[in-house]
């Protein structure tokens, strides 16, 4: 199944749903490509996945392998968030499905071209990722210094009087999670892993789906708060 995704951010008429719609069509007549379905999100940002609602159908649909190629205009248009990029990169790659990006000509992933481009990615992850963990200890480190307080302590921390120090073994398990969420991995997939690993939550019950995604939902404010994106407009 092929399908068109189109996100709108703005009321700009370069950004609007006919816009998008007719330049997957031009691009599907040229190249021979049948559209089989357009998921469509409405006035929603591209740094915000997880309040993406047809984008989060989509990549389900991927990781159920029942999607061959999504294409959308512009990697504006799919995400303005470094590391969801990349996830979703990841995501897509692995279950044997096409991403192509009109306005950036990016290459299929399938084609020698596209690995090339999915390696680069995948270096640019990596230095991320390290970023990233540098980055989530200095948010910790000036929360620890302003003395902020914390009502609710959140999974991978315990609280030590009003701060956070990092708990060892809810962040090996914190790890695990966001790995297996980046190979493809569903929330309730993941979570029958933690509970078949007699995993507990913080409040020591089992988990569910909807625990993990929230879980992964503050673990990823954490990151975007200082998160680097790109700067594209919309």
């Amino acid at each position: 199944m092929v399908i068109g995704y189109i996100r709108v951010s703005t009321d700009r008429q370069e950004n609007s749903v006919e816009t998008q719609k007719d330049m997957l069509r031009s691009y599907s007549k040229i190249h021979g490509i049948e559209i089989d379905d357009y998921f469509i999100d409405f006035g929603i940002s591209g740094k915000e996945t997880t309040k993406r609602q047809k984008y989060n159908e989509l990549m389900e649909l991927v990781i159920g392998s029942k999607i061959t190629t999504i294409i959308t205009t512009s990697l504006s248009r799919w995400s303005r968030n470094t590391l969801d990029l990349l996830n979703s990169i990841e995501i897509i790659k692995k279950h044997n499905t096409d991403l192509i990006v009109i306005k950036e000509n990016t290459p299929s992933l399938k084609t020698p071209m596209g690995q090339f481009f999915t390696e680069i990615l995948g270096s640019v992850y990596s230095l991320e990722r390290r970023l990233t963990s540098e980055r989530t200890k200095d948010v910790i480190r000036n929360k620890k210094v302003s003395g902020k307080v914390y009502s609710r302590t959140p999974y991978g921390f315990d609280k030590d009087a009003s701060y956070l120090v990092e708990n060892s073994y809810e962040q090996k398990v914190l790890r695990k999670i966001r790995n297996l969420r980046m190979k493809g991995e569903s929330y309730l997939s993941i979570s029958r892993f933690l509970n078949r690993n007699n995993h507990k939550t913080k409040t020591g019950k089992k988990w569910s789906k909807g625990i993990v995604f929230n879980l992964l939902k503050i673990d990823r404010e954490i990151i975007n708060s200082s998160s680097t994106n790109f700067g594209f407009s919309g």
